[in-house]
């Protein structure tokens, strides 16, 4: 093999600008190289979209939960003074123990308002750990809501029963 065999056979494998450059070395590595890039630009673009839609998920909970809250607060509500109503001894003189649900439930009520404005003012820059911990919040209260509307339903069953079984006084 001649000199002028050379430089033939290094032509047919590569373009002349590459010949007797460091090109060569390189051209090996920049297929993988540019698979790596891919792969982690694709993986940053699947990492932005799973925290945005963590993210975006806790803000729908969020506000639905609180929308949730709201009406059964107010179902509470009813329900307490439909209690209380059957429990009056005289007409428009209230129950014992009215004014303190009535006041139990406007501090629920005021609680939910306290909530749906830091939704409003703090929600767009909070962390994902504060979103979680307010979702958290709701939910336990939405938990506690739920189980007095229970008791209420359960305690109104009863005082029907009541009321059936021995007739008005």
């Amino acid at each position: 093999m001649t000199g002028r065999d050379q430089p033939a056979e290094a032509s047919s494998r590569h373009p002349p600008i590459c010949q007797g450059t460091t090109l060569t070395k390189i051209l090996p590595w920049i297929g993988p190289l540019v698979t790596a890039v891919v792969a982690l630009v694709a993986l940053i673009v699947f990492w932005r979209q799973h925290f945005s839609s963590r993210r975006d998920h806790a803000l729908h909970a969020l506000l639905d939960g609180a929308d949730q809250l709201e009406t059964d607060i107010k179902k509470c509500r009813l329900r307490l003074d439909q209690a209380h109503a059957a429990m009056r001894v005289n007409p428009g003189v209230p129950a014992a123990g009215s004014a303190d649900a009535r006041g139990a439930i406007d501090a629920a009520l005021r609680g939910l308002l306290a909530h749906r404005l830091w939704i409003r003012d703090h929600a767009a820059e909070a962390s994902q750990t504060e979103l979680d911990t307010a979702v958290a919040a709701l939910n336990k209260a939405h938990a506690e809501i739920r189980a007095l509307l229970g008791s209420l339903g359960e305690a109104q069953r009863e005082l029907d029963d009541a009321v059936r079984e021995h007739g008005p006084t």
